[in-house]
């Protein structure tokens, strides 16, 4: 159900960005920024590598998945512990990247006209860290619960 819940609000999102208040307008690539989205995922691999949860963090998303499996309680309570970490080293790096963003744009302001779009590239990366959060606060909300669960049986 996690899933198919986040693959809605992707949907929806898509929809309405493409649908957007511009009639012909391609909204959906202003938000689209590789160069963005990069850093937030090898802050997150690099520090889940370093503090020896990545596989953890990846069996959350089995945990998550699926209802039927009985999962051992150290296992669950890594995973917990990995999404937390991933969670805070996201918006760290979201808040990096628009710091380092925003340096990089002072240092170019020889043309004021593109300030506007050189800041709206600079907050991307602070976007798609709020986006990542949001889709881990639920699975770390779960994870919680059968945590919970788990030390009440």
């Amino acid at each position: 159900m996690y899933f198919i819940s986040v693959l809605a609000l992707i949907i929806t999102s898509i929809f309405f960005f493409i649908v957007g208040p511009g009639k012909g307008s391609n909204m959906i690539y202003w938000f689209i920024d590789l160069p963005s989205l990069l850093p937030l995922i090898l802050f997150n691999i690099t520090m889940l590598l370093s503090a020896g949860l990545l596989k953890d963090f990846n069996n959350a998303f089995r945990f998550v998945g699926r209802t039927d499996q009985e999962e051992s309680l150290a296992k669950l309570r890594r995973s917990v512990e990995a999404v937390r970490l991933a969670r805070r080293v996201t918006l760290a790096a979201g808040g990096f990247d628009l710091f380092f963003q925003f340096i990089l744009i002072l240092g170019r302001m020889d043309s004021p006209e593109m300030l506007g779009p050189y800041i709206a590239i600079g907050m991307l990366g602070l976007l798609y860290a709020f986006a990542f959060v949001l889709l881990l606060l639920p699975m770390e909300s779960r994870l919680q619960i059968k945590l919970q669960n788990m030390l009440q049986d």
